[in-house]
């Protein structure tokens, strides 16, 4: 009987157990975009760096070398979808899509139109980006 008591007080004492730290997505972080398909077509890329940064907070924030200013709006993702998923918001307008990260880079395809893409293929109603990530200095 006071083995099962001093039992039961070791266990009530004890600490409870450490939330594990929830990790941020391999999403997040600085991407310099090295190529965009838009509706089949390849767009030029300038020679000034355009990037996107990917935020913990849900948002995500574009520069375009000829651009005054960054852009900021929102970003949802599912990464335990197959494949993971992605979202991104512009004026109002969303955009459903798919990535996937393969060591530093990410690859996206974008809906214009219609059902979210399954497949990472340029259309005539997707958008595909490649994008590396960039290296802290």
């Amino acid at each position: 009987m006071h083995t099962l008591i001093l039992g039961l007080a070791i266990i009530v004492a004890a600490p409870a157990p450490k939330e594990a730290k929830k990790l941020p997505s391999p999403l997040v972080g600085d991407w310099t975009i090295e190529s965009v398909i838009i509706l089949g077509m390849p767009e030029p890329m300038d020679q000034t760096r355009n990037t996107i940064d990917f935020s913990a907070d849900g948002t995500f924030t574009t520069l375009s070398g000829n651009a005054a200013k960054p852009y900021t709006s929102k970003f949802t993702h599912d990464p335990k979808a197959n494949p993971p998923q992605i979202e991104l918001e512009k004026a109002g307008a969303k955009f459903p899509g798919i990535y996937k990260i393969e060591g530093d880079t990410l690859t996206i395809c974008l809906t214009l139109e219609g059902e979210r893409p399954d497949k990472f293929v340029a259309t005539a109603k997707t958008m595909l980006f490649t994008m590396k990530r960039l290296k802290k200095d």
